[in-house]
């Protein structure tokens, strides 16, 4: 083997590690990501007690992404202003883990969806998809374009 093919070599495999690095990063930030958005609905948490203090804060669109603070049971909580379609304040409800049905004064309501979540989940995934739809065919071509030797 040539010292030009063993640099050339050398020079593929860091590239392979800065791109598997680079992806495990984005993995886990997009991972981060959503968590956090869905951290912050009230989807992931179970409640039972009277709902108190809400707080309203308006954020760049009054109205559509403002988030709320409240207390249900004693345990404060920040959601999106969505939740407030199935409780008001001095309500009493009842949640389990994971679900989005809430009983509120023993009638059931469904929480929508958590449209920032949602977003925050699902686009990156499409991005993701979107790279490796067009990344990896153009890749592969390329390296399977025929070898002309210069043997004359």
């Amino acid at each position: 083997m040539s010292e030009s093919s063993d640099l050339m070599s050398k020079n593929t495999r860091a590239r392979i590690v800065s791109v598997i690095g680079l992806g495990v990063v984005g993995i886990a930030l997009i991972i981060l990501g959503s968590v956090t958005s869905w951290q912050r609905t009230l989807i992931p948490g179970s409640f039972d007690g009277e709902v108190q203090n809400i707080v309203t804060y308006e954020v760049d669109q009054p109205g559509v992404d403002d988030w709320v603070s409240l207390s249900i049971g004693g345990h404060e909580t920040t959601t999106g202003n969505d939740a407030l379609v199935c409780m008001e304040e001095g309500s009493i409800i009842t949640k389990a883990a994971f679900s989005r049905h809430v009983f509120v004064d023993g009638q059931q309501c469904e929480l929508p969806f958590p449209r920032q979540a949602l977003t925050d989940s699902v686009v990156p995934l499409l991005l993701v998809g979107v790279l490796v739809l067009f990344g990896v065919p153009l890749r592969t071509r390329r390296n399977s374009e025929p070898q002309l030797d210069d043997e004359s």
